[in-house]
């Protein structure tokens, strides 16, 4: 099972928005784990493949 990433940075990945293309609130850490590893893994399928927002957050993330 895979668990959020703890991040040591100033953006909080506690944080919650709304994600689009789940229709649900979403925390930073977990959007970014599940972002990653369908796009890694080529996931097709599932609606975190090539996420616009889901992009936008990994950089505000790597740029924190």
């Amino acid at each position: 099972m895979l668990y959020p990433l703890m991040p040591q940075t100033k953006m909080q990945g506690q944080a919650n928005f709304g994600c689009k293309r789940l229709g649900q609130d979403v925390n930073v850490a977990a959007c970014l784990d599940w972002f990653v590893d369908h796009n890694a893994l080529c996931k097709k399928a599932s609606p975190c493949f090539k996420c616009p927002q889901g992009q936008k957050n990994r950089e505000e993330f790597s740029r924190s």
